[in-house]
C-alpha cells in the first residue's frame, strides 16, 4: 500500500517567468545601447535568482521555500518594467533631439540653397548640399528602424557636407568681405546715387551679390529688376573670356533695338580703370598668354537664367522696361554688392565667426 501526505512540492514563483521574459524584451527594446549600466545590473540580478531558484530545485521537494526568492523576483520584475519604461522615455527624448537637430540643419541647408542659387560658380556647394540632403534621408530611415546610434553617425556626416558647403562659400566670397572692397562700392554706389539726384537724370545700378538692377530717376529709386550674370559672375571681369561680370562706373554707348539677345544696352567697358587693371595683372602674370582685356559687355535680354559671357541678362519684358529707361551716356555702376545687412554676406560672417 502506498501512503500519501497532503503536503505538495511548491511550485518555482511565476514572478520568475516574468523576469526571464523581461531580459528579452529589455534586450530587444535596446537597452544594452541605451541604458547599458542598468540593463547589466538587471542581467547580474537575474542571473543570480536564477542561480537560487535551481539551487532550490535541487532540494528535496518537501523542503523548497521559495518566500524570500518570490519577493525578490518581484522586486526585478518590478525594476525591469520600469527599465522599459525608462528605455522608451529614452528613445523617445533621441527622437525629439534627433528631430530638432534634422529641423536645425535642413534649414542651414535650405538657406545655403536659397541663397546661392543663382551662383554659378557654386558647383562644389551643390555637391556637398546634394550629400548632405542623402545624408538626412539615410538618417531618418535608421530613426525609424530605432538605429540612434548609426542614424547620428549619418547625421554627423551630413552636417560636413553642409560645413563644406559654408566653407565653398565663404571662399568663392571671400573678397566680398575685404572691408576695404565694400568701401569703394559703397562709395560707387553713393556717387552714381547723387548724380542722379543732382543731375535729376536717370542712372542704373547693378548688384552682383543681390542679382538686381535698380533703376534711379533724381536720386530715387524708380524700378527694379532681377538679373542673371556670366557663369564667374561674381568674379570681377580682367580679361576677355573669363566669363566674369566687370565692376565699375560706366555708361552707355549704344542702344540696340534688336539683337541676339533681344535688345541691348552697351557700355562702355573697359574704361581707364579697368585698362589700368588689365596692365598690372599682365606684369604679374596673372592673365592667360596672349589674351585680350575684352569687351562688348552689354545689359540685354534672352533671360535672366540664361548665362551670359559677362554681360548683365534681364528677362525680356523687364528688358523693354530698361531700353526705354535708358540713353546714350545713362551711368551704370555695377558693383558686388552695396552692404552686407539682408544678403548671404551676413550669414559669412556669422559661420566665420562661429565656424
Amino acid at each position: 500500500m502506498i501512503l500519501t501526505f497532503g503536503c505538495k512540492t511548491p511550485p518555482v514563483p511565476p514572478e520568475a517567468e516574468r523576469a526571464n521574459a523581461l531580459e528579452g524584451e529589455i534586450w530587444r527594446a535596446g537597452g544594452s545601447f541605451f541604458l547599458a549600466d542598468e540593463y547589466e545590473q538587471y542581467r547580474r540580478s537575474l542571473a543570480d535568482v536564477r542561480a537560487r531558484v535551481a539551487e532550490e530545485k535541487a532540494e528535496f521537494g518537501w523542503f523548497r521555500d521559495y518566500k524570500d526568492l518570490q519577493i525578490e523576483l518581484r522586486d526585478l520584475v518590478t525594476s525591469g518594467e520600469s527599465l522599459l519604461v525608462k528605455i522608451g522615455e529614452v528613445k523617445s527624448s533621441k527622437s525629439t533631439a534627433f528631430a530638432a537637430a534634422v529641423q536645425a540643419l535642413e534649414a542651414r541647408v535650405e538657406r545655403l540653397k536659397e541663397m546661392t542659387l543663382f551662383f554659378n560658380e557654386s558647383d562644389e556647394i551643390r555637391r556637398s548640399l546634394a550629400q548632405a540632403d542623402i545624408k538626412i534621408g539615410e538618417a531618418g530611415m535608421l530613426v525609424a528602424k530605432e538605429k540612434y546610434g548609426e542614424a547620428e553617425t549619418v547625421l554627423s556626416a551630413g552636417a560636413a557636407f553642409v560645413e563644406n558647403a559654408w566653407k565653398a562659400a565663404a571662399a568663392l566670397l571671400r573678397r566680398y568681405l575685404d572691408r576695404g572692397q565694400m568701401a569703394r562700392w559703397r562709395t560707387w554706389a553713393d556717387e552714381t546715387i547723387a548724380e542722379s539726384r543732382e543731375k535729376k537724370i536717370v542712372a542704373f545700378l547693378v548688384n552682383k551679390i543681390e542679382r538686381t538692377l535698380t533703376v534711379y530717376r533724381n536720386g530715387a529709386e524708380v524700378a527694379f529688376y532681377e538679373i542673371g550674370l556670366g557663369k564667374y559672375g561674381l568674379s570681377d571681369k580682367l580679361y576677355a573670356g573669363d566669363e566674369a561680370t566687370p565692376e565699375g562706373k560706366y555708361r552707355i554707348v549704344r542702344k540696340f533695338p534688336e539683337s541676339a539677345f533681344y535688345k541691348a544696352l552697351l557700355i562702355d567697358y573697359p574704361n581707364e580703370e579697368d585698362r589700368r587693371t588689365f596692365a598690372e595683372a599682365r606684369r604679374k602674370g596673372s592673365v592667360p598668354a596672349g589674351a585680350g582685356i575684352g569687351g562688348a559687355i552689354e545689359i540685354h535680354g534672352g533671360g535672366k537664367d540664361s548665362l551670359t559671357k559677362g554681360c548683365v541678362g534681364l528677362e525680356n519684358k523687364d528688358m523693354d522696361e530698361v531700353f526705354d529707361w535708358a540713353e546714350v551716356g545713362t551711368a551704370v555702376t555695377i558693383v558686388g554688392a552695396a552692404s552686407i545687412e539682408n544678403t548671404i554676406l551676413a550669414d559669412i560672417l556669422k559661420y566665420s565667426d562661429h565656424g
